[in-house]
């Protein structure tokens, strides 16, 4: 640990409004002429590699001005593959891999955001850990989402549903459903829908009272009116409607108050790569390795081994993932619960 890397982390504190007693930027036109003087020795304090410098690259991604140079954002990307090679297991680099995801999301580097995404999910894979695996996976779909790729949203659903059923948390598997369920309405596989959320109101019932249910058999009879049974919709929102509060009442109300034969209004339109015509079903795609061609994505995850080129359990065939660090490959068994539907 270097007294420079401390004396920049205080700065950098300093930058963010952290009282620290350290002279520091004063405003954003000073954040910005401190990056393009210090920024080669930020890069240089990062890759000792050390408590303090995992501090420092959580920070920095933070204290970046809106309109950073593009090269500060790929400066502080490259240290990346460096800080996972030495640290493979560490908390606090996976928590900084996020913050620099979310960053490089905010200035529209999608790519390198996703990349970031899949090093924080190779950590938290190897730690084992549901929770913070799955909360990776959410933040990854995040920035799968800003790309307008909805299959890769619907990946990462799917390995969240797959690390539930396998971690047996019920609570997991029933919310994992129902997101699910969403994910297809959206992307117009309605069959496939009323199958993942009838298999979460299921669940959900063996569970203590949850809002997360009721929005689920709102969401089961939006699903089952567009597929065109808008009479057992009609009859699941009326029997729903006394356990419902607040958005959901007003929507299950908003429903049945259509007169009959019109369709719900209000669903997500698909755009570009979330067009229903052109969305794989999840097991077919090829999953975040396939975005790390040389052209597309600078910093490919070679260095971290079986886990580098591992997409969301959905993306993953059997043979190629023979470490139980990288969570769940197969499917669940066809009598679970949340056995994912063939349709």
């Amino acid at each position: 640990m270097s007294d420079q890397a401390k004396q920049l982390l205080r700065v950098v504190r300093r930058a963010l409004g952290h009282d620290t007693g350290e002279p520091g930027p004063a405003d954003t036109a000073d954040v910005r002429r401190w990056f393009a003087e210090r920024l080669d020795d930020v890069v240089a304090a990062v890759l000792e590699a050390d408590g303090t410098a995992v501090a420092l690259f959580t920070d920095v991604w933070a204290a970046l001005p809106p309109d950073a140079d593009e090269t500060w954002c790929r400066r502080l990307y490259d240290c990346a593959a460096p800080l996972a090679a030495a640290l493979p297991t560490s908390r606090s680099l996976a928590a900084a891999f996020r913050a620099g995801a979310e960053a490089l999301r905010a200035h529209g580097l999608h790519r390198l955001a996703a990349a970031l995404g899949m090093r924080e999910l190779a950590i938290r894979r190897l730690l084992d850990e549901p929770e913070p695996i799955v909360d990776a996976l959410a933040a990854l779909s995040a920035t799968y989402r800003a790309q307008g790729r909805l299959h890769r949203v619907i990946g990462c659903a799917d390995e969240a549903l797959e690390l539930n059923i396998v971690h047996e948390r019920p609570a997991g598997i029933a919310r994992s459903l129902a997101h699910l369920g969403a994910l297809m309405i959206e992307a117009g596989r309605l069959d496939t829908a009323v199958n993942y959320l009838t298999r979460a109101d299921r669940v959900f019932e063996g569970l203590p009272p949850d809002p997360d249910r009721a929005r689920a058999r709102v969401l089961l009879a939006r699903a089952l009116w567009l597929s065109g049974d808008e009479a057992a919709a009609r009859r699941r929102l009326q029997r729903a409607l006394p356990d419902l509060s607040g958005d959901d009442a007003v929507e299950a109300r908003r429903l049945l108050d259509l007169p009959p034969g019109v369709p719900p209004t209000g669903d997500p339109e698909p755009t570009g790569d979330d067009r229903a015509a052109d969305l794989p079903e999840p097991a077919e795609d090829p999953g975040p390795a396939a975005d790390r061609e040389p052209t597309d994505d600078p910093e490919p995850l070679a260095d971290q081994g079986p886990l580098a080129d591992q997409g969301p359990a959905e993306d993953r065939e059997p043979a190629e993932n023979p470490d139980p660090a990288a969570g769940p490959s197969a499917a669940p068994g066809r009598d679970h619960p949340g056995r994912r539907p063939d349709g």
